[in-house]
């Protein structure tokens, strides 16, 4: 399959992806010809400057738009009038009517258009997802979540106005696929001034409380934690991870219940390879998808937006 890649920033980790499967040819677009030298140089693929020569060449199946998210609407509409399917990176759009135009035109095309919502294969989270929903745990009643983040990735800012969709959007949005969008929401939140900050979000349910902790407010030694906590009626299920460690990630997940505690073993997978493979297996094979859907993208970003709101409003 021939792969447009639209982007030369965070496109890099969805090029390692690409590379490591013999059965992909990526052209890489970007403005920047030194950093379009590293796609080629490092993973030997094909590269442009001119992003049309990628809707208008026959032979590419899929376009990934890596692109800032402003830019995210353009080139999803785009790729579909060329008769292209489309993943796309989080967040789908900046609003949701943005959003809502991208659902309507990815419905009404013979195209697919998938949101890279990563976190919803994460083996955890897919874990947790059938503990809900087989009740054998019992039913559902408080979940804890977290997520902390240090500038591992360099001095970006992740000040108060960064943390919902930026620091919290791929977690909840497992929330939002096993549980929906919460009835009232109630958020708090601290900024430093310096591109630093912190917040607790309390999403209310009929029967479940969601406690969401963020923050940026850890040094880079810190680098990348995450981890949940969710007690259900008939005991507990929790997981501590640190995803970006230097000898790959690390991640615990135990279970309480009356009868003891036990180590589930599930083997750490890599969430941005899962998701392209599943995207590739849909394309290929035709198979439906109700994982990666933009309706379902615009639900968490209405719900990040509403946070957003609620920590930067006077």
């Amino acid at each position: 399959m021939k792969i447009g890649l639209l982007g030369t920033g965070f496109a890099v980790a969805h090029a390692g992806v690409y590379a490591a499967r013999p059965d992909t040819e990526v052209v890489v677009y970007g403005r920047s010809p030194g950093k379009l030298a590293m796609f080629a140089q490092d993973f030997g693929f094909a590269t442009t400057t001119d992003a049309d020569a990628i809707y208008a060449d026959p032979d590419v199946d899929l376009v990934d738009v890596c692109l800032p998210t402003a830019l995210h609407k353009e080139h999803i509409l785009r790729a579909l009038a060329a008769g292209k399917h489309v993943l796309c990176e989080l967040p789908i759009a900046p609003t949701v009517a943005e959003a809502e135009e991208i659902t309507r035109a990815a419905e009404a095309s013979d195209k697919r258009v998938f949101i890279d919502m990563f976190m919803r294969m994460h083996p955890a989270v897919r874990h947790l997802r059938r503990v809900i929903e087989d009740g054998s745990l019992g039913a559902l009643r408080t979940l804890r979540s977290y997520r902390k983040a240090g500038p591992v990735w360099g001095p970006v800012d992740l000040g108060l106005g960064k943390l919902a969709l930026e620091v919290m959007l791929s977690d909840l949005d497992y929330t939002v696929a096993a549980l929906g969008l919460p009835h009232t929401i109630h958020a708090a939140g601290i900024d430093t001034g310096d591109g630093r900050a912190a917040a607790e979000t309390v999403l209310r349910y009929d029967d479940v409380v969601v406690e969401y902790t963020a923050s940026s407010m850890v040094p880079a030694s810190y680098g990348v934690t995450h981890g949940f906590e969710a007690t259900f009626t008939d005991g507990v299920l929790e997981l501590h991870e640190r995803p970006f460690e230097r000898t790959g990630p690390v991640m615990s997940l135990t279970e309480y219940t009356a009868a003891g505690s036990r180590e589930i073993t599930l083997t750490p997978a890599d969430n941005y390879a899962t998701a392209i493979d599943h995207v590739l297996d849909c394309v290929t094979k035709g198979t439906e998808d109700a994982l990666l859907t933009p309706r379902t993208a615009t639900e968490t970003l209405r719900l990040a937006l509403d946070i957003d709101r609620a920590l930067t409003r006077p």
